[in-house]
Order: structure tokens, then sequence, then C-alpha cells
């Protein structure tokens, strides 16, 4: 790499740096991991191997939104309102993100172009072998992009509006009447939270993995506690080995 390559770069992370300090109203954010996540933190700023545009705008946008985890989401709140179901996790994780980079939005345009121009290229950079069922696309990665197109207005393109489209309905049925109240309560991360943990945990996609995550808890529960005729069974034995001693020939 040469000096000038190196020097941009480096003036390109303290930039970064500086107005992710500004972001967060945390001025001592290089030194401090993020609360939700702590691996996230300035110091994962990596710029060795930004080659092509694509890799600046989605260093800038990864580092906007490490800064506004930062300013708009309590880790206290977080866990409060975290699901139990672990598919449900995973979607709140994503509702939640969205929620404080949609602040992010709201707060600075500058902010705001960073996401769409990062998202934009993420999905028109998909591409996908199989694409006939809905098992052929992950929730997560469905639900992404209906938050995307709902709380960001990312236009979606042909292949990313098919794949939203096998789970779509079911988003829809759960989230829609919710939606207003969501995009109004967006600065109350305990409203906004407590509500999405509540659709999620009531959602028809989830039932079946909850339904089996109980049997294999009900499964260890009996392999740990024998059941009452094991229990009958090994008292008779006892009792049979008893009476057989009292009544051995001498």
């Amino acid at each position: 790499m040469s000096d000038k390559i190196a020097s941009l770069k480096e003036k390109f992370r303290l930039a970064l740096t500086s107005t992710a300090k500004v972001i967060s109203d945390d001025f001592d954010l290089i030194n401090k991991p993020s609360e939700n996540d702590k691996k996230q933190d300035l110091k994962s700023i990596e710029i060795e191997n930004l080659t092509k545009p694509s890799d600046f705008i989605k260093l800038r946008a990864e580092t906007d939104s490490v800064a506004l985890k930062k300013k708009f989401s309590n880790d206290a709140v977080y866990r409060k309102n975290l699901p139990s179901n672990t598919s449900s996790r995973s979607l709140y994780n994503i509702a939640e993100k969205i929620r404080y980079e949609a602040l992010g939005g709201k707060m600075l345009k500058g902010i705001e172009k960073n996401f769409q121009q990062n998202y934009s290229h993420i999905i028109n950079t998909k591409r996908k072998e199989k694409l006939k069922t809905k098992e052929d696309v992950p929730v997560t990665e469905a639900f992404e992009l209906y938050m995307l197109k709902n709380f960001h207005q990312i236009k979606l393109n042909p292949l990313t509006a098919k794949m939203l489209n096998f789970w779509e309905k079911d988003f829809e049925q759960s989230i829609e009447k919710h939606k207003k109240f969501l995009q109004e309560n967006l600065e109350n991360q305990d409203n906004y939270g407590t509500r999405f943990s509540q659709i999620l945990e009531e959602m028809d996609i989830f039932q079946s993995e909850e339904d089996e995550e109980k049997k294999e808890e009900n499964q260890d529960q009996e392999q740990n506690n024998p059941s009452n005729d094991d229990q009958e069974k090994d008292k008779e034995e006892i009792r049979m080995k008893i009476m057989n001693k009292k009544h051995k020939p001498l």
C-alpha cells in the first residue's frame, strides 16, 4: 500500500470515529464497547481491506449503526423485552436495530443516505440458487426485508420482493395492526420493544418451534425423573430379593 493511500484511509478512519462520537454523544466511545453487543465498538473499524466504493459505504453505515445503538438503545430495556423463543429473539434483534437506525435517519439526512445506499447495495447483490418455496428463504432474512421496506422505506428489487412474498402475509397478519403504534414509538424503546416482543411471541410461524422446545424439555425431565411405573418396578424387585433371601434353604 502506498503512503498516499494509507494516509487517505487513516483520514477516513479518523473521520468515521469522530462522526460516531458526535452521533452517540459519547466522546469516549472509542475506548468503550457498545451496551447490547460487546463485540461492536469503534476499535473494530477496519480500513485495511477497503478496495471498492461499496466497502466504504458499508463501513460508514456500520459505524453509524454502532453509534446509534449507543445513543438510542438501552441494554436493560433491551433485555427486559427479549422474547423467550430463540427464533423470536433473532427477529427482535432485527426490529431493535431497525428502530435505532430509523431514528438516526430522522436525526441526520447524511445517516439516512448511508443506510439507504448500504442496504440498497446489499439487496442488489443478493443471489439465490433456489427460490421455489418458503423453505428456501430463512425467516430472519425475509423479516429484515420486511422491516427495511416498512421502516426504512428501502425499495426492493424483483428477487428480494419475491423472497419477502413467501413470508409477507404472515408478517402482515401479526404486525399490520400494530404498525402505526410502532412507528409512533420509535423514540420510546420500552413501548416499541414490549409491543414487538408480544407480537413475535404470538406469531403462528413460531408455534411449532415452541412446541418442539417444550417437548424436548419434557423429555429431559422424564429422563431425569423416572416414572411412577419405573419406581414401582424397582420397589417390587427389591421386595422380591428380600423375600428370596428369607425363604432361601439352609
